[in-house]
């Protein structure tokens, strides 16, 4: 998979994260979270620094 069909891939999820937090069927936290775990699953440019933080923030409480 190259990184522009990742970067798309992405995208969606993103809009369809999205949309489903507007219908207020789940929460905005929620959200967060599975757009957190997209990135860091498609390890895209984004997802370098957010390991970094998640790994700060284990080291920090762990």
């Amino acid at each position: 998979m190259s990184q522009t069909e990742i970067w798309v891939t992405d995208a969606f999820l993103f809009l369809y994260a999205f949309m489903i937090a507007r219908s207020r069927e789940i929460h905005a936290y929620q959200v967060i979270i599975i757009i957190m775990a997209g990135f860091l699953l498609a390890m895209t440019p984004l997802g370098y620094p957010l390991w970094a933080t998640i790994g700060a923030l284990f080291d920090m409480f762990g």
